[in-house]
């Protein structure tokens, strides 16, 4: 709330989706009184932080390609720039009225009920049975959705994919250190996969953004052709890493 730096932004983002994380992995063992609230809150949280985010990621991306273009004109940072501060004075009234004492005290009362030998009692089940179990279910949709990604018109499969590995990754960095387990290089591949289909989001993003900008012909559809040619180098990098580096099924008690 000081700066909203673009890092700063980014990761606060990161922080509540991967609070969301953990709280969905133990979501079947929390007192009931608090989790759904928790689970709103946060995620209207996350979603709040999108559209600026998004808006400082088209940014860097477009004056990069301008630049080396050496336009002297670029209409569309312009009305990116104003876009943002729009953008910038909604986060700040979103922020100021987050309740974050309040959740606070819903968050010591879930952990308070996080023991592991009352969630086996009121559960009948371990807890790495059921880290099992969840590790498999995440993987599913992964396995599925992999066969078909790198087919270029299947934008929504790629889209869906970086959801479930971004979900599987989560699941592993809780899980490794809970269990005290090295999954190194395991979430380093999946970093990998997620940095491709994060990057393909985002220029979904941007052609979204220049949608409901008012810029002349001619940059616009400079700036169209931009995002093609890089989702196109995008897509190949991705159907490459497929090959090279197959994403398998990894769980290790």
């Amino acid at each position: 709330m000081n700066s909203f730096d673009l890092d700063d932004i980014h990761d606060l983002r990161v922080a509540s989706r991967r609070f969301r994380a953990t709280l969905e992995l133990f979501y079947p063992f929390a007192p009931k009184d608090s989790k759904r609230e928790l689970r709103k809150s946060v995620r209207k949280l996350t979603r709040m932080l999108g559209g600026l985010r998004n808006i400082d990621e088209a940014l860097l991306f477009f004056r990069s390609r301008f630049d080396a273009d050496g336009s002297a004109e670029f209409k569309l940072g312009n009305a990116l720039l104003k876009l943002r501060l729009a953008e910038l004075k909604r986060i700040k009234k979103a922020l100021a009225a987050f309740d974050n004492r309040s959740l606070d005290r819903m968050v010591r009362a879930v952990i308070g009920e996080l023991k592991e030998n009352s969630i086996a009692d009121r559960n009948s089940v371990s807890l790495p049975a059921y880290f099992s179990d969840v590790s498999l279910r995440l993987y599913l949709p992964i396995q599925r959705l992999l066969a078909v990604s790198t087919k270029p018109e299947l934008r929504a499969s790629r889209h869906l994919l970086r959801i479930a590995i971004k979900k599987w990754r989560y699941f592993f960095e809780i899980f490794a250190q809970i269990l005290d387990r090295d999954y190194a290089s395991h979430l380093g591949l999946l970093r990998e996969y997620q940095t491709i289909l994060g990057r393909m989001n985002d220029i979904s993003e941007f052609g979204l953004l220049l949608g409901n900008l008012d810029l002349p012909k001619k940059e616009q559809e400079y700036a169209r052709a931009a995002l093609l040619k890089e989702d196109a180098l995008l897509l190949q990098n991705l159907t490459e890493l497929i090959e090279r580096k197959p994403l398998t099924y990894t769980f290790l008690i």
